[in-house]
């Protein structure tokens, strides 16, 4: 009489089950490519158009950004040279409008509005208006400036606050000086433009106020300048405020 060895019951019984389940694995994988293929086939159309139109919007950009915008930056950085030399020559005028040859800031920042350049006409055009005092103009251009460097963030945000502040729109002045100190500590920078902020809210009876941004500018900028004198502006709020 033959005796069945357990051990090899056992592993013939194993190996049986992993086969089982290799099969229906196997199964299982051409089940799935059987119902991708069929998806494809039922939203060939709509996959060949998602797929195209990456390729568009890929190849529209890349176009965009070296065929069409890197010439015109160049274009517009070389008229731009002109109109910031006559600006720094206080030709305003000239530098809004150009001499005839060469663009104004105007012309820049409305031709060339994609481009860095363009993109500081406007900043130029703003302070431009500012001096001249057309401070509707100012804040017009001024507005439509947007950066990411900190120092002309802070630059043109000043700006604005003065040219909010030279048509009597005080609150505004404020807002736009404290945006202006909340991008960039600086020495050289931020303290300047607390200290307009601080003036305005004094002047605006916003003594409270006043006095806890002087008193920022002794906390932040110990060594500027504008600290050194700062106990001076504290102890004027504290007197208003009868502390």
């Amino acid at each position: 009489m033959y005796l069945r060895d357990p051990k090899i019951d056992n592993t013939l019984t194993a190996m049986a089950q992993k086969e089982e389940k290799g099969e229906q694995i196997v199964e299982g994988v051409e089940v799935a490519l059987a119902n991708t293929g069929n998806y494809f086939e039922k939203h060939k159309s709509l996959i060949i158009g998602v797929v195209v139109a990456i390729v568009v919007i890929v190849v529209g950009y890349f176009g965009y950004k070296y065929l069409y915008l890197a010439p015109k930056e160049k274009t517009a950085a070389a008229e731009m040279f002109y109109a910031q030399r006559y600006f720094e020559l206080d030709s305003l005028e000239v530098a809004l409008n150009g001499d005839g040859q060469h663009a104004g800031m105007l012309e820049i920042a409305d031709s060339y509005g994609a481009t860095k350049s363009g993109k500081l006409a406007n900043y130029y055009a703003g302070l431009a208006y500012l001096h001249l005092g057309n401070f509707e103009e100012a804040v017009h251009y001024i507005k439509k400036f947007n950066t990411k460097d900190p120092v002309l963030f802070v630059l043109s945000n000043q700006a604005l606050g003065d040219a909010y502040l030279e048509m009597d729109q005080a609150e505004k002045a404020v807002a736009a000086y404290a945006k202006a100190a909340s991008k960039y500590a600086s020495d050289a920078l931020t303290p300047g433009v607390m200290m307009r902020q601080a003036m305005v809210q004094e002047s605006l009876q916003q003594y409270e106020k006043a006095l806890q941004t002087y008193q920022q500018i002794r906390r932040r900028f110990p060594m500027s300048r504008e600290a050194a004198d700062i106990d001076r502006y504290i102890a004027r709020m504290n007197a208003k405020l009868g502390k």
